[in-house]
C-alpha cells in the first residue's frame, strides 16, 4: 500500500521555517518576476516557430518533416514553460501581462488552454498528493496511481492497471493529446466560464489550419501532420520530465496537520542533473523549490535550491532529490506495485 506521509513538524515551526527561507530568497532578489527575459525568449521562440512550422507545411522530404516536426515538438514545451511561469505570475510585473503571456504562449500556440489549466494547476499546488483534491492524481481510465484509484475504475481500468507497468511508456504518446483535448472540451462546454480561452482557442485553430489551408494553400493533409504528429512526439517528453515530479511520493491524508513547508517537501521530488540539462526540463527539475516558492521564475530556482538545502539540513527536513534515472525508477516501481495489487 503506499505510504501516507505523516508530519515532524508542528505547524508553528514549518511556518518559522519557510518565512527564514523566504526572507534569505527575497534578499537575492528572486522573487522578481521576468518581463523582460520572457519576453526575449518568446519573441525568440515565435521567429523559430515560424521557420518549423514552413518547413513542416512545404517540404516534400519525409526527412526534413521529421526535422521539422521534432523542433515544433520542443517549441511546444518552451511555450508551455513561458505558460507556466505565466500562470504562477512570474512572467510579467501584473496580472494582465502574464495572463497575455499565458495566453499568447500556451492558448494561441500550443492549444492546451491558459485560464482552464491554470486554475487546476493551482488546485494541484494547494493540494498537492492529496488524493481526493489533487487534480493532477485523477487519472480516469487506463493508469492508476493508487490503490484508491484502482478500486475507483471499471472492468476496463482495472484490465489496464494489471498491466501498466510495461503500458505506461507506450501510453505517453498519447499524454499530449490528452491534455490539449481535455482543456479545449471543458473550454468547448462552457465557453462562457472561459470566454478568453475560447476566443483565443480560435486563433490557435486559426493559426495552425486556416493560415496554411486558406491563405497559403498548405494540403490539409500536411497541416494535420504538423499538428498531430509533434504533439505525439511532446508527450514521452512531457512525461519524462513532469511524472517523476510526485507519482510514488507519499499520500498526505491529512493535510490541516501539515505545514505549507512540510507539505511540499514531502510530497515533491526534485531531479538532480548538469546545468546544462535545465532548459530541458523549464528549470522544473527543482520540484521541491518550485512548490516552496511557485512565484519564482523557474530560470532562478537553481539558485533557490541552495537557500532550500541549507535550511532544510539545519532543521534536519528530509529533501528528497535525486538523478534522472534513479526518479524515473521509483516512478516504475510504484506502478508496479500498484499494478501488482491489482
Amino acid at each position: 500500500m503506499q505510504a501516507a506521509a505523516t508530519p515532524r513538524l508542528s505547524l508553528r515551526e514549518g511556518r518559522a521555517i519557510w518565512l527564514a527561507m523566504r526572507r534569505d530568497v527575497e534578499i537575492a532578489c528572486l522573487l522578481a518576476a521576468s518581463p523582460v527575459r520572457t519576453a526575449l525568449k518568446a519573441g525568440v521562440l515565435f521567429v523559430l516557430l515560424a521557420g518549423a512550422l514552413a518547413l513542416a507545411w512545404s517540404s516534400a522530404s519525409l526527412w526534413l518533416s521529421a526535422a521539422a516536426w521534432i523542433a515544433l515538438a520542443l517549441l511546444l514545451a518552451q511555450f508551455a514553460f513561458i505558460g507556466h511561469d505565466a500562470g504562477h505570475l512570474s512572467a510579467a510585473r501584473s496580472a494582465g501581462g502574464n495572463r497575455a503571456f499565458g495566453q499568447l504562449c500556451m492558448t494561441l500556440v500550443t492549444g492546451l488552454a491558459f485560464d482552464e489549466w491554470i486554475a487546476r494547476h493551482r488546485a494541484h499546488h494547494r493540494h498537492c498528493q492529496v488524493e481526493a483534491h489533487d487534480p493532477d492524481m485523477a487519472v480516469d481510465a487506463v493508469v492508476s496511481l493508487t490503490e484508491g484509484s484502482r478500486h475507483a475504475k471499471g472492468p476496463f481500468g482495472r484490465f489496464m492497471t494489471r498491466y501498466q507497468g510495461a503500458t505506461i511508456w507506450v501510453l505517453s504518446l498519447l499524454f499530449g493529446h490528452s491534455q490539449r483535448h481535455l482543456s479545449q472540451w471543458v473550454v468547448l462546454r462552457a465557453p462562457q466560464r472561459h470566454p478568453l480561452d475560447a476566443l483565443v482557442l480560435g486563433l490557435h485553430f486559426g493559426l495552425w489550419f486556416a493560415l496554411p489551408c486558406l491563405v497559403l494553400g498548405v494540403p490539409v493533409g500536411a497541416a494535420l501532420l504538423a499538428y498531430l504528429v509533434p504533439l505525439t512526439l511532446l508527450g514521452p517528453y512531457l512525461a519524462a520530465i513532469f511524472w517523476v515530479n510526485h507519482i510514488g511520493m507519499p499520500l498526505v491524508e491529512a493535510p490541516e496537520r501539515f505545514s505549507f513547508l512540510e507539505h511540499q517537501a514531502v510530497t515533491s521530488r526534485t531531479v538532480l542533473c548538469a546545468p546544462a540539462w535545465h532548459w530541458v526540463f523549464g528549470g522544473l527539475n527543482f520540484q521541491v523549490e518550485h512548490h516552496l516558492f511557485p512565484k519564482v521564475p523557474s530560470g532562478r530556482l537553481a539558485q533557490v535550491q541552495a537557500i532550500v538545502r541549507r535550511h532544510f539540513d539545519s532543521h534536519c527536513v528530509d529533501y528528497h532529490a535525486v538523478p534522472w534515472p534513479a526518479a524515473c525508477a521509483a516512478v516504475a516501481a510504484h506502478l508496479r506495485a500498484v499494478a501488482r495489487a491489482a
